[in-house]
């Protein structure tokens, strides 16, 4: 029977074409959007890394209760040293805790020095994750501390693309950062370093991170990562409870470094999505509204088709069919409707999902591996028969609910029932208007937190400023007096380039990272220490940036080592630190041993260095010539044009290269793309639900027109005994409309309260713009009825054109 009945649905649907082509294109626009945003999911979501045992590896986080934390996650800075040695030491939960970060180094092995991203790891990281190089050993415990040798495992990239898969590699000298590395392994091709999830570079390769003794021994010094793989059997909660107890016993030795110390744990394939779930989520619902407003659509398709064949299923049913007979056929004859929908929607996926990856930001976690796999297409099958059961189950009640002998002695459409299919179909339409309402509602609130975001001041210049990274390796540059006189002597070369307006350095410019350090005001108990930002900065910094002046001076060329210890700071610096009395000549202290007395000779206005969404937050700028104040590597370096800052990058890596022939530069880029890079995510959050809200909105005006034509239709007769007996166009139109209109205000008032509720998911998604914003719900509800009036009208208008002779004579 069922074979049957699928013949028989494939002749109908054959003998429909029009019909036929309108349903599958409906159905595949709806699956095609889910399949292609769910490959994307999947592939940054739920597929598992690609290391043995996923499920047991754990991200490790610190964090202090008095600086700013990730809002949904609680802690997120990297770790001290000096605390994971005790964290590895005094667990019972773990089997292994390992460090990483990221390390630049310059490869100059042959032609032009190139940099190169790669990890710093502890000797146990590949272990911990599992891992082994294809060729070759990991690290011992010996390569992984000061003064071990120097050896180095390439990734399997690297070793294709710039050693030609030279299986003699093993025990190869290659020269990074001036310096001989011996070549003790190759990672195979399938394993992504840890650091990849995060990055848009190549990770490249993997050194010991050897930390220094004295770094070992400083509990407030956070510099690396932490990855962990627990005990089998062991779950999270354990594992957090034993941290915590070891970071107890840490804030009672150390007070001054741990007091306030708080740590994380989290999946690993949870942590590395962290800041793109909410979004990815919120996408997939979005796809999911256009699947159902596709599906109301062909059901109000099939219940007109229903009625056209009422006689027919009343002669089957006059015969002896049973009606459950006629709902599995109606059923079936849907469900091979949904299948084709299926295989023209997994087409549609194709094309959609390489638009998704062509656009999707390159910070999104392993964009790259998004495929049609097994998982998305099980789906895109799953998603065919659902689809197709239930846009058939009412058309199928319908069928079955056919009252043989009435509808054998009627016209081919009985009163009663029509009413019955309007309000039906009046109530899908409403459906449509909703589920369209809340797309438009997220779309907008979206658009109206790009338009704030775009207008926010950064507090600096970014337009024609040129910046790079230029990590001098510290074999050549062992201390900051050597890397201060590179930057020195490359900053007077590029100030004489044409077109140069100004030039600065600094550790590193907004939008690039940062440093923090805490601090004691002279005169205050050593517990009394405040926490900001620092930055070592040049003399031409703050003209490089446009950074505003608001009282006493600014870091100046002659702020020099035998000069007295200046500092500039913010206005949010003034008011939180020094709320009651001017800034200017008080002195503080770094935190640490020796530290020299520092003089505030200035203010500065305040800047967003993380980017526009960011807090503001205390900013303390040191001058760079004064290397006893900072612990940081000078490493950033930019310029202020008059023209295209771009125009100058030969030239600048020119100047770099007079003075060090063996020293590149990286990360060149203007300040105008890092901006722009921030918001990316954001953008693509915003193309892709605007594009959802117009296929949603363009399927409901579909649905509307349909509902109301129907309508029409069914009042043919009406309608000309009314004009008839007196009444004018313009009253039929109003008769047809007002009749929509009600299903419309019922639609948008659901809508609008679906909305109130999914909105709240896009809080973390906003700026400075509330999930219930009264403005865009008001203007999004106004531009659903106003879709609903114009797909109203023009089936009215049509109606109203009728003949009346014509119209009475229908029956």
């Amino acid at each position: 029977m069922l074979v049957q009945n699928i013949r028989y649905a494939l002749r109908l649907l054959r003998k429909s074409p029009g019909f036929t082509a309108i349903a599958v294109a409906t159905l595949a626009l709806g699956i095609g959007a889910n399949t292609a945003v769910f490959s994307v999911v999947d592939a940054v979501m739920l597929k598992p890394l690609a290391y043995p045992d996923p499920d047991r590896l754990v991200a490790l986080w610190e964090g202090r209760a008095d600086r700013p934390q990730d809002a949904a996650h609680g802690p997120a800075t990297a770790v001290a040293p000096a605390n994971l040695v005790d964290y590895s030491r005094d667990n019972r939960t773990f089997e292994t805790l390992a460090s990483f970060d990221a390390r630049s180094m310059s490869l100059t092995q042959s032609g032009a020095p190139e940099q190169l991203l790669g990890e710093a790891v502890s000797w146990n990281y590949l272990a911990t994750l599992g891992a082994q190089p294809a060729i070759g050993r990991g690290f011992t415990r010996d390569d992984d501390r000061p003064g071990g040798d120097h050896v180095v495992i390439l990734t399997n990239a690297a070793w294709r693309d710039r050693f030609g898969a030279d299986p003699s590699i093993l025990g190869r000298s290659i020269r990074l950062n001036a310096e001989s590395y011996t070549v003790v392994g190759v990672m195979p091709a399938g394993f992504t370093p840890a650091m990849q999830f995060e990055s848009i570079r190549r990770v490249e390769f993997l050194v010991p991170a050897a930390y220094p003794d004295d770094l070992l021994a400083n509990h407030g010094d956070h510099e690396c990562r932490v990855v962990g793989r627990l005990k089998p059997g062991v779950t999270l909660v354990q594992a957090q409870s034993d941290i915590d107890g070891i970071v107890a016993t840490l804030a009672k030795t150390y007070p001054s470094a741990a007091s306030g110390l708080q740590t994380r744990l989290a999946p690993l394939a949870r942590d590395i999505t962290r800041g793109v779930r909410t979004s990815l989520l919120v996408l997939l619902g979005a796809v999911a509204l256009v699947l159902l407003i596709s599906c109301v659509n062909v059901a109000n398709l099939l219940i007109v088709r229903a009625v056209g064949h009422r006689r027919d299923v009343a002669v089957r049913l006059a015969l002896g069919a049973g009606r459950g007979q006629i709902m599995f056929e109606t059923i079936t004859r849907c469900v091979v409707l949904g299948v084709l929908g299926g295989v023209a929607g997994a087409l549609v996926g194709v094309w959609t999902r390489d638009g998704l990856v062509a656009i999707a930001p390159a910070t999104l976690p392993r964009i790259g591996e998004t495929a049609l796999n097994r998982d998305v297409f099980l789906l895109t099958l799953a998603l065919s028969l659902v689809t197709g059961i239930v846009t058939g189950l009412l058309p199928a009640w319908q069928a079955a609910r056919t009252d043989a002998g009435g509808t054998l002695k009627a016209s081919v459409r009985g009163a009663s029932d029509s009413r019955a299919l309007v309000r039906w179909r009046g109530a899908l339409m409403a459906g449509e208007i909703a589920a369209a309402l809340v797309l438009a509602v997220g779309a907008g609130l979206l658009v109206r937190s790009l338009v704030t975001l775009t207008r926010v001041d950064l507090g600096f210049q970014t337009t024609q400023v040129l910046a790079a990274n230029i990590a001098l390796p510290e074999t050549r540059y062992d201390d900051a007096r050597k890397r201060l006189a590179f930057f020195e002597s490359l900053t007077e070369r590029v100030r004489g380039l044409p077109g140069v307006e100004a030039a600065g350095f600094a550790n590193r410019f907004p939008l690039r990272g940062g440093w923090s350090s805490s601090a004691n005001f002279e005169g205050t108990a050593p517990m009394d220490f405040f926490v900001s930002d620092f930055q070592a900065v040049s003399g031409g910094y703050f003209a490089a940036l446009g950074i505003r002046l608001v009282r006493g001076r600014l870091v100046t060329e002659t702020d020099r080592i035998d000069t007295m210890r200046a500092a500039v700071v913010n206005e949010t610096f003034a008011r939180k630190v020094s709320p009651d009395r001017d800034p200017l000549g008080r002195r503080f202290q770094r935190s640490g041993k020796n530290q020299s007395p520092i003089t505030i000779v200035g203010v500065v206005g305040d800047i967003r260095r993380d980017g526009k969404q960011a807090t503001i937050q205390p900013e303390v700028y040191l001058p760079a010539a004064q290397t006893d104040l900072y612990p940081v590597r000078l490493a950033d370096f930019a310029v202020r044009t008059a023209g295209d800052p771009r125009s100058l990058v030969h030239a600048i890596q020119d100047a770099v290269l007079a003075i060090d022939p063996d020293q590149p530069i990286t990360d060149v880029r203007t300040l105008d793309e890092v901006v722009s890079a921030s918001m990316a995510e954001r953008r693509f959050d915003l193309i892709l639900l605007t594009a959802f809200a117009v296929l949603a909105v363009a399927l409901a005006l579909v649905g509307v027109y349909g509902v109301v034509a129907y309508a029409a239709s069914e009042r043919t007769r009406e309608i000309g005994i009314r004009m008839a007996l007196g009444a004018n166009r313009r009253d039929v139109v109003r008769l047809v409309v007002r009749a929509a209109v009600g299903w419309s205000l019922a639609g948008i008032a659901a809508g609008v309260a679906g909305a109130v509720a999914a909105s709240r998911l896009l809080g973390s998604l906003l700026f400075n713009v509330t999930p219930t914003d009264p403005l865009t719900f008001t203007a999004m509800a106004l531009v659903m009825m106003a879709v609903a009036l114009t797909a109203s009208y023009i089936p009215a208008r049509r109606a109203a054109s009728v003949d009346p002779i014509v119209a009475l004579r229908t029956e």
